[in-house]
């Protein structure tokens, strides 16, 4: 299966409802844009927002009787019911006819004051039209008046008008190859809203939601320039394991589809993490859409920005689980192929790096470890000049592991190393002053973990005695 065609499937299954991409330009101001080489198309269903439409429709309410005050004209009612009634015989010819006066109803209801329940009917009957008859979808992009209205719907206070503007929205956005920015905004921003829900399948709506947006590769760069607001719900959803495996599969797709952008590619890991928690997902993982997209996502950041990524998943351990799942069978054939080239490519990274290369990745992914260059008194004494260099780079680099991490075992790490630093670099020692460090090191041996007080300790004794080298 070609990599650029698995994987946009966003839903609870691989039935749902497939969207087609098209190429039409949509009124009001926008970015510039291109086609995604992938996917091919969108499916877009979930569970929660189906229960809602149900639920409108099983109330069998009569267009007619949706006439008079803030509701429909007689005429607007009647073109309507027309159409509802092709719809449910699957034979929708009167709006192939006519696209434009349905498109032009649609947009005059729900610009002007109406009644929830009507602005509830027909936004449902939107979500079934739009993406079954591209001529309805072309000639709402058409009209300039669509957008603020839309815009506007996303605000409502009730949630069904709220979540269905948001999915015709979305309909309309994936339609176009120049999605307005205000619009896409909107979209992204009620996403987040959704991803920090309690309810995981507002979680998943928010992941199928970033997902087909995302689709639209204009659209990746204002979701990337909110990357510390967006990202975080995410990352918690694939590190709780929560929610379901599709799920799981919605929000993989999202940083897959990011990691398409050279920017996104090159500080995915740094912002959030990623490779990690990828990696992790993939060891236990039991479906191979699953893989497939991990190992997409990867591929994308060790092809895009290898200098940034290789590292990265070589410090996490990364090459024997790909070596692992390279040696497997599976019944997609890119997916073995990807295997195969990103273990190759770690295992030629992996063979040219010196033991110092190794420290440099450890220490710039910030996840420093016990391996044996920490605690080996050759390591230090053929390399320690090394962190003097580039203006005390490396040194730095320490420091700042130092003043930003929690994780005790990277604290611990990094005491021991900055004290080896400093016994044979004493100068260094006004580094550290200059930066906090020598004073944070100093109030970490009062640490509750064992082995950070320790590390702490020892690193002082070292300061002390170095004072005056």
């Amino acid at each position: 299966m070609d990599r650029y065609q698995f994987g946009l499937v966003v839903g609870n299954t691989f039935d749902s409802l497939i969207i087609p991409y098209t190429a039409v330009t949509m009124a009001t101001e926008t970015i510039a844009a291109e086609e995604v080489p992938s996917p091919a198309s969108v499916i877009f269903s979930n569970g929660y927002l189906d229960e809602i439409v149900e639920a409108i429709s099983s109330k069998n309410v009569t267009w007619s009787s949706l006439v008079g005050g803030d509701g429909l004209t007689a005429e607007q009612a009647n073109a309507l019911a027309s159409v509802d009634k092709e719809l449910k015989s699957s034979k929708v010819e009167t709006l192939s006819k006519d696209s434009s006066l349905y498109a032009n109803i649609f947009c005059t209801i729900i610009t002007k004051p109406t009644r929830i329940e009507v602005l509830q009917s027909v936004l449902v009957l939107a979500t079934y039209l739009i993406p079954s008859h591209n001529e309805f979808a072309l000639a709402l992009i058409s009209l300039s008046e669509i957008c603020q209205p839309l815009e506007k719907l996303l605000d409502s206070e009730d949630e069904a008008v709220r979540l269905l503007a948001a999915k015709v929205a979305i309909l309309l956005l994936i339609a176009t190859d120049k999605p307005p920015v205000s619009v896409v905004q909107k979209l992204l921003d009620c996403s987040w809203k959704l991803s920090t829900c309690d309810d995981y399948r507002l979680k998943d709506l928010a992941a199928q939601s970033y997902g087909a947006i995302l689709s639209v590769k204009s659209t990746r760069a204002l979701f990337w320039a909110k990357i510390t607001s967006y990202g975080p719900p995410l990352l918690e959803i694939l590190k709780s394991g929560k929610g379901g495996l599709q799920l799981q599969y919605n929000t993989v797709l999202v940083f897959w589809l990011l990691s398409f952008e050279l920017e996104p590619a090159e500080e995915l890991n740094k912002k959030c993490d990623i490779i990690p928690i990828i990696l992790d997902i993939m060891k236990v993982a039991i479906k191979e859409k699953i893989i497939r997209v991990s190992v997409s996502l990867f591929y994308n950041l060790v092809t895009i920005a290898p200098a940034e990524n290789i590292p990265a998943l070589l410090v996490v351990s990364g090459l024997p689980v790909i070596k692992s799942m390279a040696q497997r069978k599976w019944t997609d054939a890119e997916l073995e192929s990807d295997l195969v080239t990103l273990s190759t490519t770690l295992q030629e990274a992996h063979d040219s790096m010196s033991t110092f290369d190794e420290y440099v990745s450890e220490l710039t992914s910030g996840r420093l470890r016990w391996s044996p260059a920490h605690k080996s008194i050759d390591f230090w004494k053929r390399n320690v000049e090394q962190f003097k260099e580039d203006n005390w780079k490396l040194l730095k680099e320490l420091a700042k592991v130092i003043a930003t991490s929690s994780d005790n075992t990277v604290l611990a790490v990094a005491s021991n190393d900055i004290g080896q630093v400093i016994t044979e670099l004493p100068e260094g020692l006004k580094v550290l002053q200059q930066l906090g460090t020598k004073t944070k090191i100093m109030e970490m041996m009062g640490h509750p973990d064992a082995d950070v007080k320790y590390q702490a300790l020892k690193a002082t004794q070292v300061f002390v005695a170095r004072a005056f080298a």
